[in-house]
């Protein structure tokens, strides 16, 4: 098997741990599909480009745009993953004051989180125009 932090960071490309998913807040949610395969689709297009063009004035965001010199870290790219940024921006804000590393605990791979520094380059590693 391979060490705990290349196994994390493997994982890590799109699932969280626990104690890291922005789900937990109440603020994130996924569309019909967990595909990005999906909204290259007719179907698909039409709604990534409806989202993308009108879901800010909602208060809508995607967090996990793809990855490039404004987001090098943290997961790849989800087109279905939305924020309700009005007040996950506070959960983004208080996440490290009131977790931390001491409550990301109790499963296999939880020691790696630290290593991996999985605050700074996961929960927070968002689209830049999220925050």
């Amino acid at each position: 098997t391979p060490d705990p932090k290349a196994r994390a960071t493997k994982i890590l490309e799109f699932s969280s741990m626990p104690a890291t998913s922005r789900h937990h807040w109440g603020t994130d949610f996924d569309l019909n599909s967990l595909n990005n395969s999906y909204f290259a689709t007719r179907d698909g297009k039409r709604l990534y480009d409806w989202l993308t063009a009108h879901a800010p004035q909602y208060g809508f965001c995607q967090v996990y745009s793809a990855k490039g010199a404004d987001r090098a870290t943290g997961y790849e790219e989800e087109k279905w993953h939305w924020s309700y940024m009005p007040v996950a921006s506070w959960y983004l804000k208080q996440y490290p004051i009131d977790v931390g590393y001491e409550r990301i605990t109790g499963f296999d791979g939880a020691t790696a989180a630290k290593d991996i520094d999985v605050i700074k380059n996961y929960v927070q590693a968002i689209n830049p125009e999220c925050k």
